[in-house]
């Protein structure tokens, strides 16, 4: 929510201030940690009337009642008081934790902007009267505009909190009146495309799987980066964004969250998503912000790639095991002017044996064991494991590597699961 406060401040001492208020007098309520702030009335500038019991108004009125990311809007305010003549304000804008959203620009010398520099709301940027901008501007009203441009990223509902003083010009601060008022308006219904790829192949069209690992991409989905805790279960909500999923059977679930960022958003598939074509939905502080569809079937096995293409060298090991059954691990990558590429594998004597340990998604699923095959050099090999890891959504597949490759150099590894190919990655062997 963005919250917006206005304070009128006339009279005596609109004239005195030719500057206009201080900072932090629209009476805006608190949002988040950020308290409430003064009116004028309770700030003691203007004091004898209760607020709201003068029979005026203060209006607020937006040239739409539904902003886009960027968008411009005009804001006009009007204080309305039968026999007064003298008018101003103060307005200030926040976000949903309560601190400075969009921007405010005057259009003309009747208001001028400043920020905010103590308190718990410093920081917020004000727009207000100007000496200029303190007569009224028809018979019994005072009337400001300008333009409040939208934060880059949709932030849900926009709430104009709003005061107004209407002075009576007697020279003290005594029997000017006070009025709030409040408006909201939505977020549009502007939503962006978004793609979704298993972050494993990156294959397209992508086909996914129950408990994949996806990679999103869109645009502007969320202004902060932002990661799950280590240690922790993945959260389905991270900086107020959420990836939700609806299968062919119509049901909606949350996906769980690795990271959202502007761009990218990587998440699960949820365990009971059913078979079918899913819509993937981002949705920020209760708004859609980008969907998409996407295939989602038992089986679609993506591997790995050390560089996160979905090609090149394997993000892998190999398990050495000793004639005394003595075991180490490998990596089977080396990083080369910025880029990974593969280490080659020493098969070592006779009594060695090695097991490639590769890592993807989409295979937990599979059928029989006997229905996996990973190719190594254009050998056909039995695989040994494949199925889930130790971490949340990834799977494994290990496969012992025959002394026939001794020599092989740079070979390609293709895994499938029930007829299903993943993408080709590669490693060496000399």
């Amino acid at each position: 929510m963005i919250a917006f406060g206005i304070y009128s401040f006339i009279g005596s001492n609109v004239k005195a201030n030719s500057s206009g208020p201080p900072a932090a007098r629209t009476g805006a309520s608190a949002i988040g940690s950020v308290t409430a702030e003064l009116n004028c009335t309770t700030s003691g500038c203007h004091t004898g009337t209760a607020v709201n019991t003068g029979g005026g108004t203060v209006a607020i009125s937006p040239s739409s009642n539904t902003y886009t990311p960027n968008q411009e809007i005009t804001i006009t305010v009007t204080v309305t008081q039968t026999g007064r003549s003298t008018f101003g304000f103060q307005l200030t804008a926040v976000n949903p934790q309560g601190t400075r959203a969009g921007d405010l620009t005057p259009l003309d010398n009747r208001t001028f902007t400043q920020i905010a520099t103590s308190g718990s709301q410093a920081g917020r940027q004000y727009i207000n009267h100007s000496f200029n901008g303190n007569e009224a501007t028809a018979p019994n009203v005072g009337s400001w505009q300008f333009k409040w441009k939208a934060p880059a990223q949709s932030v849900g509902t926009v709430t104009f909190f709003a005061s107004g003083n209407a002075a009576n010009g007697n020279g003290t601060n005594g029997g000017d009146l006070i009025y709030t008022t409040s408006l909201t308006i939505q977020a549009g219904s502007t939503v962006g495309p978004l793609g979704s790829f298993s972050a494993a192949s990156y294959a397209q069209p992508a086909l996914l799987t129950p408990d994949a690992i996806v990679a999103a991409y869109g645009a502007n989905m969320t202004p902060n980066t932002v990661g799950n805790t280590p240690g922790q279960p993945l959260p389905t909500q991270l900086d107020g964004t959420e990836v939700k999923v609806k299968d062919a059977s119509g049901v909606d679930r949350n996906a769980p969250l690795f990271f959202v960022s502007p761009g990218q958003i990587n998440y699960i598939v949820p365990t009971a998503t059913s078979n079918g074509l899913a819509t993937v939905t981002v949705r920020r502080s209760g708004n859609d912000i980008a969907q998409g569809t996407v295939n989602i079937e038992s089986v679609s096995p993506g591997i790995f790639s050390q560089n996160s293409n979905g090609q090149g060298v394997a993000a892998a090991y190999i398990i050495r095991v000793k004639a005394d059954n003595s075991q180490s691990q490998e990596f089977v990558f080396e990083l080369s002017n910025g880029t990974f590429v593969p280490k080659p594998i020493n098969m070592g004597p006779a009594t060695d044996k090695i097991f490639l340990v590769l890592f993807g998604t989409g295979f937990r699923r599979r059928s029989q064991l006997s229905n996996t095959t990973c190719t190594v050099g254009g050998t056909d090999l039995p695989v040994l494991y494949a199925g889930p890891s130790d971490f949340v959504g990834l799977d494994q597949a290990n496969v012992e590597l025959p002394r026939t490759l001794i020599g092989r150099g740079t070979v390609n590894v293709v895994f499938k699961a029930d007829t299903k190919i993943a993408n080709t990655v590669t490693i060496a062997i000399q």
